[in-house]
């Protein structure tokens, strides 16, 4: 699945993957004052990477030429967002009038299509969508591997950072449907050795583009998790932490805490301990599967997921959750965050259809066939959904205590 072009010869020229293991926008700025601690602790840290400084608790980019081609992804990604993708919308709702039928009912995936598929003004709204989201890419993969020794080298130092710790476990069993181009990353997250590196960067000039400034959604999503009733929070677990940004976040928040974050991504956790120790955020991070956690039965007293299960097929997730329901104590939580609740309308349908088409979102059908409420239930959690604890897609929230 990874352009052959250049990755393979940097990583195989360093043997990247095969490491023994080395044991804010306004709602940013509101929860570091609402936690004076995490405040200081941001203020205070001696940074140790980064050699053009840092924006918060952010490094800035490499080099200026690259800075500036960030800012303008962000710009497209933003324009097409508040006026591209808007017309569409209208478009689509122009065309279900003018086949008299309610734009607003629910239908299914090839229903939506066969309504507005042809339409050019949807057409270039998905042209812009997957050129934007490829090109942004190749631009950060191929940077990365053009100054490969430098980065390379960063990482290595970084690895033996604290606070914190990595685990690295090259000669893990990679289940194939992990190892899929997710959202079109190149190599997706773990056939790449600067996977990491282009999360980070794709998602700040996209998704997360004026929504996750130093973090800030992220430190919301912790601010708002759910705690055990009896208040006790020795050790939380963030899976499919990505580059750690909720497992830092949580951290922040229960600062006693034992807290980790696993992936099956080695190259994310990699640099998500890259960017925690150099924060000074002690987070045990640690390659692994989410639904073959390693540890012991009833060890968490919280356990956190962000967009994780649109990004695992069916059998992954009913397996997590099992998984999940295993390690969190009697009255722990639960807390994923994800889109599973699909808009019913013809534009939802068809974004959804697009994503899964075009945008390499592989598991989407499988995502929206699990019922995570009945499963999380059968598994020996009390639910409740949690509309106001949303994603950063818009996605649902839920939290689950363990009966």
């Amino acid at each position: 699945m990874t352009d052959t072009k250049f990755p393979m010869m940097m990583m195989n020229r360093r043997n990247v993957f095969h490491l023994t293991s080395a044991a804010v926008t306004a709602a940013a700025t509101s929860a570091l004052v609402a936690n004076p601690a995490a405040a200081k602790e941001v203020e205070g840290v001696v940074k140790r990477l980064a050699p053009r400084g840092y924006d918060g608790i952010y490094a800035r980019q490499p080099d200026l030429d690259f800075e500036s081609k960030g800012d303008f992804y962000s710009g497209v990604y933003m324009w097409r967002g508040q006026y591209l993708e808007r017309a569409a919308e209208e478009r689509a709702i122009a065309l279900c009038n003018a086949a008299h039928i309610d734009p607003n009912k629910p239908m299914s995936w090839g229903d939506a299509v066969a309504i507005i598929e042809k339409d050019p003004l949807i057409a270039m709204t998905c042209r812009m969508r997957s050129s934007h989201q490829k090109l942004k890419y190749q631009m950060v993969q191929l940077y990365y591997h053009q100054h490969a020794d430098q980065f390379l080298t960063e990482m290595e130092k970084a690895d033996k950072l604290g606070p914190g710790s990595l685990e690295m476990s090259p000669k893990m069993f990679i289940p194939d449907y992990t190892a899929h181009e997710i959202h079109s990353m190149p190599g997706g997250y773990v056939g790449d050795a600067f996977a990491g590196h282009m999360y980070d960067c794709g998602t700040n000039w996209g998704a997360y583009v004026d929504r996750n400034y130093q973090d800030g959604a992220h430190l919301g999503m912790a601010a708002n998790t759910a705690v055990t009733a009896d208040r006790k929070v020795k050790r939380i677990l963030d899976i499919g932490t990505g580059i750690g940004q909720l497992a830092t976040s949580m951290k922040r928040r229960f600062p006693e805490a034992e807290v980790w974050g696993i992936d099956i991504g080695g190259p994310m956790v990699r640099y998500a301990h890259l960017k925690a120790a150099d924060n000074g955020i002690d987070v045990q991070f640690a390659q692994r599967l989410a639904e073959d956690t390693k540890f012991p039965n009833n060890y968490f007293d919280i356990v956190t997921s962000n967009l994780v299960f649109h990004e695992v097929n069916y059998q992954g997730s009913l397996d997590i959750i099992k998984e999940t329901a295993r390690i969190l104590r009697p009255g722990g939580v639960f807390a994923p965050t994800d889109d599973n609740t699909a808009p019913p309308d013809v534009k939802g349908k068809y974004t959804l259809w697009y994503n899964y088409r075009w945008n390499h979102e592989d598991w989407y059908a499988d995502w929206h066939s699990v019922d995570f409420m009945k499963e999380m239930q059968k598994a020996g959690f009390k639910v409740t959904a949690k509309a106001g604890n949303r994603g950063i897609a818009a996605g649902a929230g839920y939290t689950a205590i363990k009966i």
